[in-house]
Order: structure tokens, then sequence, then C-alpha cells
């Protein structure tokens, strides 16, 4: 077992992160729903899987590692990407928990995909919110 660090939230290392990053996005890439989103917005943004895979990799190592090396607004990216959908969540979030069982222990399977389930919900909440029209009311779930 790696030694959790006082930072960090639970057990995981890098080499987690890193190796949970390339079965999910093999798994995003073949997926007939979210692969389509994905790679347009990957090319969009003039990066290559590679790099969006290291970039998501980064935010996972802060959110969980603390490491501090992310930049980035994940809100405002979902929320501005009009392709994105509240109902595309679960199966990103299905799709990752699959993911995470395959390649990592059962304990950090369990804990970063009751993160991500977290962080899913906030994501969801806020693309579900900008879809609303200027004058309708908010989405409340």
């Amino acid at each position: 077992m790696d030694k959790v660090t006082p930072l960090q939230r639970f057990d995981m290392t890098h080499d987690d992160v890193n190796i949970l990053m390339t079965s999910f996005y093999a798994s995003i890439r073949a997926h007939s729903i979210l692969g389509p989103i994905f790679e347009t917005a990957i090319t969009k943004s003039g990066e290559t899987w590679h790099t969006h895979e290291a970039k998501i990799a980064s935010f996972w190592r802060n959110a969980i590692l603390m490491d501090r090396n992310y930049q980035g607004n994940p809100m405002r990216v979902h929320m501005m990407n009009q392709d994105i959908m509240p109902e595309h969540f679960p199966i990103w979030l299905d799709l990752f928990e699959e993911a995470a069982q395959q390649v990592l222990s059962a304990d950090k399977a369990t804990n970063i995909s009751a993160l991500a389930r977290r962080i899913g919900a906030g994501l969801t909440f806020g693309v579900a919110n900008h879809h609303v029209a200027p004058n309708g009311p908010p989405v409340l779930r």
C-alpha cells in the first residue's frame, strides 16, 4: 500500500492516475456518443488526445494529491461546450467507474469513483442550468 501524505485525499499515486486516464480515454474514444463529442472538443481546442489526457490527469492529481499543477476551469469548459448535455454525465461516470474498477485496486476505484460522482453532479448541475432559457426557472437537481 502506498503512503498517503497529509495533503492528499486518499491512497492514489501519479502512476495510478495515468493508468486510469489511459484506460478511461480508450473507452471514451470507442464510445458511440461520447467519442465524437470529445473528438470535436479536443480538435477545437487545438489539443491532441495525448495532451488532453495529460491535462485531465493533472486535474485528477490536483483533486486527489493536491498537486496544484492543473490550470483550468472545468465548469466553464463544460458549460460553454454546446454539445455537452446533462444526460452525457451518467454515461461518462459509468465509463470512468468501469475503467477505475479494471485498473485500480478496489479501494482506489471506490474512492476515485465517489469523487468523480460528486464532481459529475456539480458539472451536470452547471450544464443543465446553462441550457435553461434566460427567463426559465433553474434546474434544482
